[in-house]
């Protein structure tokens, strides 16, 4: 187990505190205050990945490039990946050392390059993670276990795009589960869980408000287009059931709660109707 006073240091050393320590010192903001501004900054800076900090550039084979051709003769794409995540990186060293940093650092580039049009290869993960093929094997074969597919170039040409991680950790959300439960099944951080199932119910509040496309929803809400309709699948399938419809309200209550505001979806579209 990584020591408290190691994990505060270097979360204080990291953008996302330098963010807050200004919040609450500078502007006199409370904790949680800043917290939901900084979490408000990083949703929409997800809309330039160039300008984060963490991410880094690379090339790599077109997600629907044909297979079975040389490498030098198929399409490439540029796209950006999240090498650190800030304090939710932090946060999974802190609970699951370094083994479970590099699986959550593996799932997160996996489908942000997907996301972008491109396909990793298992050579490809690996050097990005600094590890071995075989060990990337091994990560992956971890998460098939825990019903998640990690999609590389020999994954994606034989079942498809599949489904994210992240719509698998909701629908847990909405079956019952707990965060605590969540985070331990799947190793991920209590924030990052969170954040998911928040992410959900904007996307519900939206679509149930009359925008459905799904590119709209998506560039509004800061996600992928592929999320964002996954989500609204999710929501589909589950919302003639009792149980999971009562999740669901329970969740849009909290997200107007905590905005102080009800959505305006004629807002919306008049923002949508604006972007480049």
């Amino acid at each position: 187990m990584i020591k408290s006073s190691e994990i505060d240091r270097l979360s204080h050393k990291s953008l996302d505190g330098q963010i807050l320590w200004e919040l609450e010192n500078g502007f006199e903001l409370s904790p949680r205050e800043s917290r939901l501004i900084l979490e408000t900054i990083s949703l929409y800076y997800t809309q330039n990945p160039e300008n984060q900090v963490g991410r880094i550039s690379l090339w790599v084979v077109a997600r629907d490039a044909p297979v079975g051709r040389t490498l030098e003769s198929i399409q490439k794409v540029q796209v950006w990946v999240t090498l650190d995540g800030g304090d939710e990186d932090v946060e999974i060293y802190h609970q699951y050392g370094q083994v479970g940093l590099r699986r959550q650092r593996l799932l997160r580039v996996s489908e942000e390059i997907i996301d972008q049009g491109g396909i990793a290869t298992q050579s490809d993960l690996a050097r990005l993670l600094g590890t071995s093929v075989r060990t990337i094997k091994r990560d992956i074969a971890y998460f098939r276990d825990h019903g998640i597919t990690v999609l590389t170039r020999g994954a994606y040409s034989d079942i498809g795009p599949g489904i994210s991680h992240k719509r698998v950790i909701v629908e847990m959300y909405l079956s019952g589960m707990v965060y605590t439960e969540i985070c331990r099944r799947m190793r991920h951080s209590a924030r990052a869980v969170k954040r998911y199932v928040n992410t959900f119910a904007r996307v519900v509040s939206l679509y149930e408000q009359g925008i459905q496309a799904i590119g709209d929803i998506g560039y509004y809400v800061g996600i992928s287009s592929r999320l964002a309709g996954e989500y609204v699948a999710l929501y589909s399938h589950f919302k003639g059931n009792s149980h999971y419809r009562s999740r669901i309200e329970d969740l849009l209550v909290q997200l107007t709660s905590r905005t102080g505001y009800e959505e305006d979806p004629a807002k919306k579209k008049d923002m949508i109707g604006e972007r480049p």
